[in-house]
């Protein structure tokens, strides 16, 4: 959790967006360094937290959907 936190302390300034949508993609790029692939259901299972890899995977489509 610390480069969790960490990245999207970093991250605040140069995106100037809502708290939440930060730590998303702070959390996504975490996921894209661990699982090194783009697919979202392999991203979803290497996202840092206690979270279902459905309820990540869900997420994530809902942010590129938004996209």
């Amino acid at each position: 959790m610390f480069e969790l936190n960490t990245l999207r302390t970093k991250l605040q300034p140069y995106l100037g967006w809502h708290g939440a949508r930060v730590l998303f993609v702070a959390a996504f790029l975490i996921a894209l360094f661990r699982a090194k692939t783009v697919n979202l259901s392999e991203l979803a299972t290497a996202f840092p937290g206690l979270a279902n890899p459905a309820s990540n995977f869900t997420r994530q489509q809902r942010v590129v959907r938004g996209l």
